[in-house]
């Protein structure tokens, strides 16, 4: 009996990997299902922390910084959702819950309450580049599986993960105009 069968009205178990379609097998595509799920659960996690800074950025460059975190937060649920439609594809069950994204990912949470900004926008580069280096580990392991379509929708948001976590990068800079304008 299955862990399917085992409860009423559950197709299939989260951990559960069944025949998929693309004829990937079973034992590799359960590799890269676990990879992709803790990608999942940390772009999620990264998803509700860039939505909370969102909610709270003020200051001066305050439009700037709540359109950047509203378009970097839409883009990593749009990543989170393509990864989780592989996941389907390759046979296995997207990590959904919240509880369960936390104990799956690799991002730590950051704790509740508002920070200083700067600390925030640092806690969102350091997330982004935690997902980088596992993306670039899942690259290699897709390829390594022959799972040629994981490691090009992998490699495609890799780059736009990059992107974004170089736009955190020119917001944690320091303005050298005020620099000159102190000095004058």
């Amino acid at each position: 009996m299955t862990q399917a069968e085992q409860t009423p009205n559950v197709r299939q178990q989260p951990n559960e990997v069944v025949d998929n379609s693309i004829k990937l097998k079973r034992e590799g595509a359960k590799q890269v299902i676990d990879a992709l799920n803790s990608d999942v659960a940390s772009l999620f996690v990264l998803f509700h922390q860039y939505q909370k800074h969102h909610w709270v950025a003020e200051g001066p460059q305050f439009r700037d910084l709540h359109i950047l975190l509203e378009e970097h937060y839409t883009a990593t649920q749009l990543q989170a959702d393509a990864f989780a439609e592989r996941i389907v594809t390759l046979g296995g069950v997207p990590v959904s819950g919240p509880t369960a994204q936390l104990e799956r990912g690799y991002v730590t949470e950051e704790p509740e309450g508002i920070l200083d900004l700067r600390q925030m926008l640092s806690n969102d580069v350091k997330a982004n580049q935690q997902i980088l280096v596992k993306l670039r580990e899942h690259i290699g392991l897709s390829r390594q599986l022959g799972d040629f379509g994981s490691e090009t929708l992998i490699k495609r948001h890799l780059r736009e993960q990059e992107l974004r976590t170089q736009d955190l990068m020119h917001m944690l800079e320091h303005e050298t105009l005020d620099e000159i304008l102190a000095q004058q």
